[in-house]
């Protein structure tokens, strides 16, 4: 039996098109907004179909899952990099959520496959009760990830609507999402380090 081709994967190939897509949008934002949104909102609405290809196909991989979030995670760095050229009064405050949205999803990540969950998503139930929420809810966890993108979305076109609104209290109840990400993840990553060093302690 010849070996998988990883790479080749359904969902892996979804994965490559949302990165061309987003590459795509990047490139457009100085000169052609409404296209350049387009994409990047499309290649954010193929996030949604990966994971059900992944399931369907029975082609889950964890290089998938990595490149998922990276897409996601660079995305959105990259959009708010030209907000902050829009808005240079802003930029410590698009700054900050950058640093907020990567380090937070990154220990997250990290703590997750060394505590051998099979995806970030799958988080122990016994934990924080906004993760909880945050993760098991289908609904809700579309809504803020939606409603936070679309936040930044609608910053870069503001010269063609009138008010942001309610996405920008989803995008606050993101950060503050990001933030549990941030605490609960190190708490996690304490936990373990304790147990490696009394479990050398008692080898000692």
């Amino acid at each position: 039996m010849s070996q998988e081709n990883i790479f080749l994967f359904v969902p892996n190939l979804i994965g490559y098109a949302r990165v061309l897509l987003a590459l795509l949008s990047f490139f457009l934002m100085p000169i052609w907004p409404w296209p350049a949104i387009f994409f990047y909102l499309l290649s954010g609405l193929l996030d949604a179909f990966d994971g059900h290809a992944a399931r369907a196909l029975n082609q889950s991989t964890k290089f998938g899952a990595m490149l998922d979030m990276l897409t996601d995670r660079c995305a959105t760095m990259c959009l708010l990099v030209n907000l902050s050229l829009l808005y240079p009064a802003y930029a410590f405050l698009f700054q900050l959520s950058m640093c907020l949205d990567v380090a937070s999803h990154w220990l997250h990540l990290h703590s997750s496959t060394i505590k051998g969950s099979a995806s970030h998503k799958s988080i122990d139930l016994s934990g924080n009760p906004v993760l909880r929420i945050y993760y098991t809810s289908k609904p809700v966890l579309f809504v803020m990830c939606a409603g936070n993108e679309l936040f930044f979305c609608l910053l870069y076109l503001l010269h063609h609507i009138q008010e942001p609104g309610l996405c920008g209290l989803i995008c606050l109840l993101k950060s503050a999402i990001s933030v549990l990400h941030l605490v609960t993840a190190s708490q996690n990553m304490a936990a373990l380090d304790a147990a490696e060093r009394e479990k050398a302690a008692k080898q000692q």
